[in-house]
């Protein structure tokens, strides 16, 4: 199975993984709060108007977090199954869209929130993921990313998903900064975390202005 999987497009192998244990994936993750990042991100948030993107959106759980802080706010995910779900738990706008290229306007957000969702793509298109995320924040738009530690990439069985194979890149944690530098961001905040027995890298960041 593995090397036959090794073959495909990573992403697609991992989306259809997400369309057929959505409910499964939903059902698990919705409770998960993150609570103290969640709360960070709502601070760092320049003043205005103007939504935020929940890129990588799931069962929809970070979504009806931020509404509740009266946010305005928009979820995109590339599983058409997992956006079904979100609708049923969620009153928001779900759009079923890829990160790499989004659809929306320059300077639309105030805010990205990318939760476990960047580790899914090859390394060598999630820069191109960055410069979409900077192509629509507002200048000091704020960047939230979260990535598992490590210096392996590939497919794995993935145990929310029933053990189906995903892709997964994992980085060290001045790699993402470096990447989010190069892209144009600074970095307000990165700290690592263990999360029953797993790293987690958090970075906060900020768009650069023109």
């Amino acid at each position: 199975m593995k090397n036959k999987t090794q073959k495909k497009d990573p992403v697609k192998v991992t989306v259809e993984a997400y369309n057929k244990h959505a409910g499964l994936y939903a059902d698990y993750t919705f409770p998960l709060i993150s609570q103290y990042q969640l709360t960070r991100f709502v601070v760092l948030l320049p003043e205005g108007k103007g939504p935020v993107l929940d890129a990588g959106s799931g069962s929809g759980r970070d979504v009806a977090y931020l509404k509740e802080e009266g946010i305005d706010v928009v979820g995109i995910d590339l599983s058409k199954e997992l956006i079904k779900y979100a609708k049923k738990r969620v009153k928001a706008v779900f759009k079923e869209r890829d990160i790499r290229e989004t659809g929306f306007k320059d300077g639309m957000f105030r805010g990205v929130w990318c939760c476990a969702t960047l580790f899914h793509l090859p390394k060598k298109e999630a820069a191109n993921a960055i410069k979409e995320f900077n192509r629509i924040l507002k200048d000091n738009g704020v960047l939230y990313l979260s990535l598992r530690e490590g210096d392996k990439d590939g497919f794995v069985d993935y145990k929310k998903l029933n053990k189906e194979p995903v892709y997964m890149a994992k980085y060290l944690k001045e790699e993402a900064e470096e990447m989010l530098k190069q892209n144009g961001f600074r970095i307000d905040e990165s700290f690592t975390e263990n999360i029953d027995g797993k790293v987690w890298i958090n970075i906060f960041a900020r768009k650069l202005g023109s």
